[in-house]
């Protein structure tokens, strides 16, 4: 019977060293989750930082072209004696 008792007792021991190394497994993957998703939001802000500026510099840019586009008109108008603006 002792060697019934041992063998369940070894058993016993092994489960709960199994129970403790899925728990620090578990315990490695939620760091990493949260290394993840503080990452992800680091990556999304500086997306969102490049968007803004990307838009801004083309809504310069279309200003630009607006502008240039105005004055060769009225040069134009100028040039050729017709009052385009």
């Amino acid at each position: 019977m002792s060697e019934g008792a041992d063998s369940q007792v070894q058993q016993s021991r092994d489960v709960l060293q199994g129970r403790s190394a899925l728990a620090d497994v578990f315990e490695g993957l939620a760091a990493l989750e949260t290394a993840g998703v503080a990452q992800m939001g680091v990556m999304l802000r500086g997306m969102a930082r490049i968007g803004q500026a990307s838009l801004l510099y083309g809504a310069r840019v279309a200003a630009e072209w607006q502008r240039m586009a105005l004055e060769a008109t009225k040069r134009a108008g100028d040039t050729f004696g017709a009052p385009f603006l």
